[in-house]
């Protein structure tokens, strides 16, 4: 599977399964290919739309911040595994 292709197929899968809930600006942040497991590790960043709706200290509304899931793939295609990628964020 070429790079591209994998990223497009945990794209897919990660619109998939958030699909009941509110997600926007979805996007490729990472890709790995373990060769030793010959597995894609694809990281897909996108906000979940309800969290911009608690104002911040100014009372003003807060930008959603992004959410991170590295999704496992064979390189058939099939999706294997969703884990959740934590990222600090600058207080």
């Amino acid at each position: 599977m070429k790079p591209s292709q994998a990223v497009q197929k945990a794209k897919e899968f990660v619109l998939e399964l958030f699909k009941d809930e509110p997600i926007a600006r979805v996007g490729l942040e990472e890709l790995v290919f373990k060769d030793a497991e010959a597995l894609w590790e694809v990281t897909i960043g996108f906000q979940r739309v309800w969290e911009s709706d608690s104002p911040n200290l100014r009372g003003l509304l807060r930008e959603p911040r992004r959410t991170y899931k590295t999704v496992s793939m064979r390189d058939d295609g099939s999706a294997i595994s969703l884990t959740h990628r934590d990222v600090a964020y600058p207080a």
